[in-house]
């Protein structure tokens, strides 16, 4: 436990020192008024105390009560303070470390976004740093009390421990027995945790898909309201079972550190006052002792308490180091990769994804010469755009490998061989960005007039109001823009044409379009590709004419290759789904 705790204290106290040093400056003033705090009513209250009850000197009582007050509330208003700022910045730092939680999910292999541990992995760190570890600011606020209680109880123990000496002793025993209640209630939370991640997701996922509008059509035109309900419902109610099972677990212990805590209260109060009593000292120190042990008890409590929380913080807390560290799913290589035109070869690939023992692709050998263009054809399901995801490293082969001028592609710096590609895939995705910031992504912008034209964006863009400034979709603009499933995938492949990669991927790229769209895509194919490569996914065989050759997959091998006439003539696979797509338009 000891291993996680220093390991959350390094990463997350150093990430903050570096953004936020100031945070640590205000823990600390906090801390050493709140030290202070108690022993002003501790030694100033007996002596107002004694006066009144002695010679009541008029002149004393008024500045020892004016040292009490101002004391009290210069002390009170440093706490606030901090306080304040401190609650400042922990808006700040959870926004902070939720952003590096999205930036480092966004640079994981991609196949961990489709792995389940991965998955509940990046859930874990985002709640254990929320709401469960209070991230930084809870962390830091079991700490720096921590120190102040260490502080504090030297000396408390100092002022009792010459007066009244058993009363330590019965405070140690009540506060170990407290403790002890105390990790068995983290216990029973820390297991509850351990269960959680998958409760969430579900729960949120319902939860958030019902009110999410691009899911609207469907559920109104389904009548999905009643389904969608009932799975939140069925959610929402394993989710509060959840919540119970931990409140009862932990309510015979609450109840057990009450009961004893009252009755420390009754044994302190009646020893002292019969020391008191019997003159063992002032009604001043009498004051000054229940004060005292008062503050020992709960210092001591509290630094168990810290503890206690330290602990259980700090392994919610430890999701998210093990998140930041979490395994590359895929092995990096260094050589670095210049952009030019490559060789790229499939030998003997077979893969099937992971945790599965279905091969999707099997045996695959295929070699795509520099320049050349390759479209891929076959039934769904025979592999296709696995082909794509393993030429992309989006995977890993099974088996086989597949090289790039010679070279395995794990060999090569990952960053640069990603470089080499520009796909538009069948699920592309667009964001509520400017149609410029979709395409260019803060990379130069200039020639986008001319790139506009040749994608056939340009009457669209001449149309909006502010151009390829306008905002796409009304998520944060209510003057965003709701382009057509044509000009979305218009959109895409601008922006796939914008990276100037040298090899270039369309997968499905003009199924959204009208056949006008389609055929200038077509009829511009070499000129929006140049003399750069692709690799082209389609189910419309006539598109099949502007590649050089064609690839036709089937039960995940490749089944014939070659041009479109030598295979149309072949009388095969190819030749049979032209023929079914032909007679149509005859």
């Amino acid at each position: 436990m000891l291993k996680k705790i220093f390991a959350v204290i390094r990463v997350l106290f150093g990430t903050t020192w570096k953004k936020y040093p100031m945070f640590f400056a205000a823990e600390t003033l906090r801390t050493l008024a709140d030290i202070s705090k108690p022993f002003v009513g501790i030694f100033i209250s007996p002596l107002i105390i004694d006066e009144l009850l002695g010679d009541r000197n008029l002149k004393k009582i008024v500045i020892y009560t004016g040292i009490l007050i101002l004391g009290e509330f210069l002390l009170t208003v440093i706490v606030d303070r901090s306080g304040t700022i401190i609650n400042k910045y922990q808006q700040r730092l959870n926004n902070y470390f939720n952003i590096l939680i999205g930036k480092h999910s966004m640079e994981l292999d991609f196949q961990l976004t489709e792995d389940k541990a991965a998955l509940e992995q990046i859930e874990r760190a985002r709640t254990g740093m929320d709401w469960y570890s209070g991230g930084v600011v809870g962390i830091a606020g079991q700490i720096f009390p921590l120190a102040g209680n260490v502080i504090k109880i030297a000396g408390l123990v100092a002022v009792i421990v010459t007066k009244a000496p058993l009363l330590i002793g019965v405070i140690v025993v009540y506060v170990i027995i407290s403790t002890l209640m105390t990790v068995q209630r983290n216990k029973i939370e820390v297991a509850a945790f351990g269960k959680l991640s998958k409760v969430n997701r579900l729960f949120g996922y319902f939860g958030w898909n019902i009110v999410d509008p691009k899911y609207g059509k469907d559920i109104r035109l389904y009548e999905a309201q009643d389904t969608m309900v009932d799975y939140w419902k069925n959610n929402t109610e394993k989710s509060n079972t959840h919540w119970k099972n931990q409140a009862d677990g932990q309510f015979p212990y609450v109840m057990a550190d009450d009961i004893l805590a009252f009755l420390r209260e009754v044994f302190t109060v009646f020893y002292v006052a019969y020391l008191a009593i019997n003159g063992a000292y002032s009604t001043g120190i009498f004051a000054q002792l229940i004060s005292a042990e008062g503050n020992l008890s709960n210092s001591l409590k509290n630094i168990m308490w810290n503890v206690t929380e330290l602990v259980k913080r700090c392994n919610y807390a430890y999701e998210y180091v093990k998140f930041m560290d979490y395994p590359a799913a895929l092995e990096k290589g260094e050589v670095k990769v210049e952009k030019k035109q490559h060789e790229i070869e499939f030998r003997h690939v077979t893969f099937a994804y992971p945790g599965t023992d279905k091969k999707i692709l099997e045996d695959v050998n295929v070699k795509i010469a520099p320049g050349e263009h390759l479209s891929i054809v076959g039934l769904n399901g025979a592999g296709k755009t696995t082909f794509i995801k393993l030429l992309c490293r989006l995977y890993d082969p099974t088996e086989g490998e597949i090289l790039m001028d010679g070279r395995n592609i794990k060999e090569y710096d990952y960053s640069d061989y990603m470089d080499q590609f520009a796909p538009v895939f069948q699920d592309y995705k667009l964001f509520a960005l400017s149609v410029k910031d979709n395409i260019t992504f803060e990379r130069d912008d200039a020639n986008l007039d001319e790139l506009f034209e040749k994608v056939g964006l340009s009457e669209f863009i001449k149309k909006l109001d502010n151009g390829a400034d306008t905002n796409i979709f009304k998520f944060f603009d209510e003057e965003g823009v709701e382009p057509s499933g044509g000009e979305q995938q218009k959109i895409a492949i601008a922006r796939a044409l914008h990276k100037d990669s040298p090899v270039v991927i369309l997968d499905e790229p003009t199924a959204a379009l009208d056949p006008v769209a389609e055929y200038d895509i077509y009829r511009q194919f070499n000129t929006l590709v140049g003399g750069r490569s692709s690799f082209y996914i389609s189910h419309r065989l006539s598109s099949c004419r502007f590649c050089d050759r064609i690839a036709v997959f089937s039960e995940g091998r490749i089944a014939e290759y070659g041009t479109h006439d030598t295979l149309v003539n072949a009388g095969g696979l190819y030749a049979e789904m032209f023929e079914a797509q032909a007679k149509y338009y005859r």
